[in-house]
């Protein structure tokens, strides 16, 4: 298998693990930011069981270190506007959200990165999925709404956080970089928790029972194993084949929702016929660019 089309492979089962994130978002009792907390604390731990922390420190200059922990900053506010909106509305909404990844990277990239040129054949790409989210848009309750917006916010912090790991990649210390981003994360979460905790009436609330199953499915499966996949595929891909490649994570999401949580009796059919949009444009640029040969 060609490296370029292994690389589609490894990206669309991160998207999968990544799109059933959203369903245990959902269902896990503890407030959003908590998710945030408990999600980047227990994977940290795994990680130390991993690798070597004193590699880390060989292997990361000091200007690559703060690198990754900005993007790790970049990730958890991205987190918590993502987990904010399936608290605030649904999974599907916030799912949806994420639709307009590929029109925002196609236009912040080449501002975040001088080597990427402005490519007219991914802009077009990244417009053609406007129609779809209008359409779902249009078709959404005042509360769905918020959470699109808030999902939107989350779009955009995703997008620039795929770009600059695309940028800053270092191939062969994946896990590494996921270690310090995502201990980056933690940290975040934690200066909120221990400063804001009164002024933004939020506390650490304790998973009990059944969530400590779903944890671990989450940090696991759907981090660990998932974020190291993202990562590798970022060798052979550039940032909006990932963007756009991750609209499907709205359409893998959207199918567990309705199975799992039945969310479809809340959602207009005309919601379903726009994500059937996104996903033919999504369908149709992964059909041309495996198609195409790798320069």
């Amino acid at each position: 298998m060609q490296e370029k089309s292994k690389s589609f492979l490894f990206l669309h089962i991160s998207v999968f693990l990544f799109g059933f994130t959203a369903i245990l978002g959902d269902i896990i009792s503890v407030n959003f930011i908590s998710i945030v907390w408990w999600r980047s604390f227990i994977t940290v731990i795994l990680f130390l069981f991993i690798i070597k922390l004193s590699d880390v420190f060989k292997v990361f200059s000091r200007e690559k270190l703060f690198q990754h922990l900005f993007i790790g900053f970049l990730l958890g506010v991205h987190w918590l506007g993502f987990y904010g909106a399936i608290k605030v509305s649904n999974p599907t909404m916030a799912l949806i959200a994420l639709s307009s990844s590929s029109l925002i990277t196609a236009l912040v990239e080449p501002v975040l990165n001088r080597q990427v040129r402005w490519n007219k054949v991914d802009i077009v790409f990244g417009l053609l999925v406007i129609p779809g989210f209008i359409l779902i848009f249009y078709n959404t309750n005042e509360l769905q709404k918020t959470g699109l917006w808030i999902g939107l916010v989350a779009a955009f912090l995703g997008s620039v956080f795929s770009i600059l790991n695309k940028k800053w990649l270092l191939p062969g210390h994946e896990m590494k970089m996921t270690f310090i981003q995502l201990f980056a994360v933690w940290a975040l979460i934690s200066v909120l928790f221990l400063l804001f905790s009164d002024l933004l009436n939020i506390r650490n609330e304790m998973p009990k029972g059944i969530d400590w199953f779903y944890f671990s499915i989450f940090t696991v499966v759907c981090t660990v194993i998932s974020y190291y996949l993202y990562l590798k595929s970022m060798v052979y891909l550039n940032a909006f084949d990932i963007s756009l490649a991750y609209n499907m994570e709205p359409i893998y999401g959207i199918i567990l929702a309705a199975l799992l949580l039945h969310d479809y009796k809340g959602i207009s059919s005309m919601v379903y016929l726009g994500m059937l949009f996104i996903t033919i444009i999504v369908s149709l640029d992964l059909f041309i660019k495996l198609k195409s040969k790798p320069k």
